[in-house]
């Protein structure tokens, strides 16, 4: 009896927790929101990518064409882990509306109607990609000595889409009750394993297969998936979910896929672009000079990455907090913390790019470069690509704060328009120098296309937030007004 009280009194201890996280989100002061919500996120993503390039060094250390089958390979399961990822966003920001409107009872049901399409849409996925797993890597221009590497590798890619969709969710859901800081200690033990086990079957035990890199990958998610689903049922959770709530409704299918649906496509075309250019780059020049470029490529996004990778987590952070708080009907706070989080990327996004476009590129760049044969010629192909690449830092950093926003209203279509301009560019830009300027480096092409699209997204970017700002103050939402004084907490409904 006297252990059952305990648990009791533990339990509530621990919902309480949330509900003042959710006063905190909803009207407490929004500089100690966004570092308590956006930061240990931010943290965590630094550390993932700096995992990224700590992997891209190892396969470096095995030889160039297992280099270039990771950076390929990886484009290519970004590409498709859209879909899974534009279905965790869209969900999440529908969940964090509901509870920040106190409909505790609607936010479970979206969430486990969110699981059941994402478990459906991964086995589809597998179903139709696993076996033409080759011909995907063909289509996408991937070097014949890379596929011969990484067509296991990249098969098991697919496979851990399943689980990081599972994980997506998850965090997309702790996300929205503004508990960063367990996703934080959670990422970082999976990266631990993940680093750990990779280091082991390659130092320790001498594996060159870069098949087994993946799978300490795989194994690391599936920890974190097992993890997350204890919790996610747990009675301590006050967004816990029952097997009754993964019965699909249609009322909740039909508002997750209308926000899902474009942010798929924004994601999808945003890396659909990057797997564009080096198929053009396959498609314009020699196999030998093809494959230096998309290494070199793919080794320039690594580096931009380690800042690009931080700030684009503001654009699900802040549409947590937006989403939340217009649930709430509180239509100025949002705009509030949208220039808090503008601000502050504009801070990290030109350190940044000081940092890696003057200070420590040739540091960075001598870390992928084991590559004796090629020497100072490698190197410098990709310094001329992160000349231009590197303008994506702060491009993307102003970008991924009005991305936030947009998401957090609900306009997901105006935010996929964003990343549909880039790729065109891009592939235009690339078509256009290469005839024009035949006798121009291929890297100089590529170069110069990644860092048109950026600037163009950026324009865009401020473009639309215009054009989103004046009809926000003429039309309002949802029959919210500028005008309107901002509301208290609304009661949060726990239901039984």
């Amino acid at each position: 009896m006297v252990i059952k009280l305990e648990n009791t009194a533990q339990t509530e201890r621990k919902i309480n927790k949330q509900i003042e996280r959710r006063k905190l989100i909803l009207s407490g002061n929004l500089w100690k929101t966004i570092i308590i919500i956006c930061f240990p996120i931010m943290f965590y993503q630094f550390i993932n990518s700096l995992s990224t390039v700590i992997d891209q060094m190892i396969t470096a250390g095995i030889s160039a064409s297992a280099s270039n089958a990771v950076g390929s390979t990886g484009q290519i399961k970004n590409m498709f882990s859209a879909f899974g990822g534009g279905l965790a966003s869209g969900g999440a920001v529908l969940v964090a509306r509901y509870y920040g409107a106190g409909k505790v009872h609607d936010a479970r049901n979206a969430s486990g109607n969110l699981f059941t399409l994402a478990i459906i849409l991964n086995i589809v996925i597998l179903l139709i990609f696993l076996p033409l797993a080759k011909q995907v890597m063909q289509i996408c221009q991937v070097a014949d000595s890379a596929i011969e590497i990484g067509l296991n590798y990249f098969r098991l890619q697919l496979v851990e889409l399943i689980f990081v969709t599972i994980n997506s969710i998850f965090i997309g859901l702790e996300k929205a009750k503004g508990n960063s800081k367990l996703i934080l200690y959670l990422n970082l033990g999976i990266l631990a394993i993940k680093i750990g086990l990779t280091a082991l079957f390659v130092y320790v035990f001498k594996i060159k297969d870069i098949t087994w890199i993946e799978v300490a990958t795989i194994i690391s998610q599936l920890v974190l998936t097992i993890i997350g689903l204890v919790l996610l049922f747990k009675n301590t959770n006050i967004l816990r979910i029952t097997v009754a709530d993964f019965k699909l409704k249609s009322i909740y299918v039909k508002d997750i896929f209308l926000l899902s649906i474009p942010m798929f496509f924004g994601k999808f075309v945003m890396n659909l672009g990057k797997v564009s250019v080096n198929a053009l780059a396959g498609y314009y020049y020699n196999d030998s000079t093809r494959e230096l470029i998309v290494g070199a490529l793919g080794i320039s996004n690594n580096i931009s990455g380690l800042v690009t990778g931080m700030t684009s987590t503001f654009e699900e952070s802040e549409s947590s907090i937006v989403s939340q708080n217009l649930g709430n009907r509180n239509i100025r706070r949002p705009l509030k913390t949208f220039l808090r989080i503008l601000l502050v990327s504009v801070i990290i996004s030109a350190v940044g790019y000081i940092l890696t476009r003057f200070v420590l590129i040739d540091s960075l760049v001598a870390l992928f470069n084991n590559d004796k044969e090629l020497g100072t010629y490698y190197s410098e192909m990709i310094k001329n690509i992160y000349v231009y690449d590197s303008l994506s830092i702060p491009a993307l950093g102003l970008c991924s704060a009005v991305l936030g926003l947009l998401y957090g209203f609900g306009k997901t279509f105006l935010a996929s328009i964003l990343n549909f301009s880039r790729i065109g560019v891009r592939i235009l830009t690339i078509i256009i120098f290469h005839y024009a300027f035949p006798s121009m480096p291929g890297e100089s092409v590529v170069g110069i296309a990644m860092g048109i699209s950026n600037g163009t997204i950026m324009l865009l970017a401020i473009i639309f937030f215009s054009i989103f700002m004046v009809s926000l103050k003429r039309n309002g939402y949802r029959n919210m007004h500028l005008t309107d004084p901002e509301p208290g907490v609304s009661k949060l409904d726990l239901g039984d």
